[in-house]
């Protein structure tokens, strides 16, 4: 499989557990915010899952997070890898981008993870700019996804990270609407810092305030919402 990075001991990328992240190599999207896009296209390494499992420190891991890139983009090498660490018995949350929900569904099936985070980057006719992906697609597959996950007992967290120079409060609606039975919506906090495009490096962060009354648009429609800024995680409750 390819991958370019692992974190032995993350804290944040698995709510209440402490886990290990392996970021597999590859991506459908060109988000031009992503903080991972440089790292994955400079830094590629290539090891059977069972070399990226050994590699791992696991002391204090009570969890494996499979992020990226797009995992799903190496259906084989991601199914042996959550087959491994459930052999194992850690706990399994995949990252994606909800392009490839036959290969999440075939994972869910085996019963090979227990958490899925949903990234849903904007309003579904803007997708193409933002991410250079057809929107009308992971329209489609979001529902479907969800109702999936709720099926199968599958917890699902959905995302959206807000960019105010291109998305306003009706990106969070819209978003919201179609989200609405995800067991937690998360808005987090755009960093330009270590957004790959340089136009992205140019535009305005939400400040916290923002994010929070973004939070209050979603939480009419999703029963759990959390704002995420660069220095706290924000509960919205009405």
């Amino acid at each position: 499989m390819k991958l370019f990075g692992i974190i032995d001991v993350s804290t944040i990328d698995y709510p209440k557990k402490c886990s290990a992240v392996v970021f597999m190599s590859g991506c459908n999207m060109k988000c031009g915010y992503c903080h991972n896009y440089k790292h994955m296209m400079e830094n590629i390494y290539e090891m059977t899952p069972e070399e990226v499992f050994k590699n791992i420190d696991l002391m204090f891991a009570e969890a494996i997070v499979i992020s990226g890139g797009e995992p799903t983009l190496q259906p084989n090498d991601l199914k042996e890898l959550c087959i491994i660490a459930k052999k194992e018995g850690f706990s399994v949350k995949l990252d994606t981008n909800g392009t490839n929900i036959e290969v999440v569904k075939d994972l869910i099936d085996n019963k090979l993870i227990d958490y899925i985070a949903l990234d849903v980057k904007c309003a579904f006719e803007k997708y193409k700019s933002i991410t250079d992906y057809d929107g009308e697609e992971i329209k489609k597959n979001t529902p479907e996804l969800l109702n999936y996950c709720k099926k199968n007992n599958v917890f699902i967290e959905c995302r959206t990270t807000f960019i105010p120079d291109i998305m306003d409060e009706r990106d969070i609606t819209e978003i919201a609407k179609t989200v609405k039975d995800c067991d937690l919506y998360t808005i987090q906090q755009f960093d330009r810092e270590h957004a790959w495009k340089e136009e992205y490096k140019k535009m305005r962060e939400p400040t916290t305030n923002e994010l929070v009354e973004l939070g209050k648009i979603a939480k009419e429609y999703v029963k759990n919402v959390v704002v995420k800024s660069k220095d706290e995680i924000i509960h919205i409750i009405k």
